[in-house]
């Protein structure tokens, strides 16, 4: 059985679905299984999802019916991972080799809930690359989720998914899933959730940038990723500022 199970979301990438998967691959080798759920995309992604599938033996490809969205085609990945913890990838974006290694000897000491920096790829607009991480620290700290969670909303270090480690036990057993009625902030909904059904009160901060997020794909399901609080019902917000430890007439002043 794999340790990790990355998920990985398919829509409109086959320009890009070799690339994000075969950076999986390398990070990964035989830690991962890499789960593609292609959802009806109007290219040639998922002859390219089969093609990969019969290359890479950690590769497995699902095909939705019909189109049913990020949600939908997220919840099904997790109906079908086998490994201890869950990845997030998306199929505009691509990992660096240290990423997997990273969360595995995290995992490995026993920290159950980490976040890493990332690449912010603006190829869509201004072609300007920047780093989403920390200051003041090297490494990785160990910090009371209470205390950072708003630090981490502001940064846009907390909306996602894939800068992120989960506990597929802990998903499955707490039934914690993708919200498919809404489409803007269910990456949030999901985290958030996630956080408050296990009661998690500390997170591991890992000041490197592993991941790459491709802003370049107007068309994709994905584009919004990270960007989602501006969006987002208030009812995000409540849940965030509940983990905070705010009263409820202070959430009621902040919403």
């Amino acid at each position: 059985m794999p340790l990790f199970s990355v998920i990985v979301p398919v829509y409109n990438a086959g320009r890009t679905i070799e690339r994000c998967v075969e950076s999986v691959i390398v990070s990964g080798k035989e830690d991962v299984e890499i789960i593609l759920v292609e959802d009806c995309g109007k290219d040639d992604a998922w002859d390219r999802c089969l093609a990969l599938e019969k290359q890479y033996p950690q590769v497995k490809a699902f095909h939705n019916e019909v189109n049913r969205g990020v949600s939908f085609t997220r919840n099904r990945a997790i109906d079908n991972a086998t490994g201890d913890y869950l990845l997030f990838v998306d199929s505009d974006d691509y990992i660096a080799e240290e990423y997997v290694p990273t969360f595995k000897r995290l995992v490995e000491k026993g920290i159950e809930f980490a976040v890493c920096g990332y690449y912010n790829h603006d190829e869509a607009h201004s072609g300007i690359c920047d780093v989403r991480a920390w200051n003041g620290f090297e490494g990785e700290k160990l910090c009371s989720l209470k205390e950072e969670i708003e630090t981490l909303q502001k940064d846009t270090l907390l909306q996602q998914l894939w800068n992120k480690v989960f506990v597929t036990r802990k998903v499955k057993e707490q039934g914690v899933r993708f919200d498919e009625s809404i489409s803007i902030g269910e990456d949030t909904r999901f985290i958030l959730d996630y956080i408050q059904k296990n009661e998690i009160a500390s997170i591991t901060l890992v000041n490197k940038p592993l991941y790459h997020y491709m802003r370049d794909n107007d068309g994709s399901l994905m584009y919004k990723v990270g960007y989602e609080s501006i969006e987002e019902p208030l009812k995000n917000f409540r849940k965030m500022y509940e983990i905070a430890g705010y009263s409820t007439s202070d959430i009621d002043e902040k919403n």
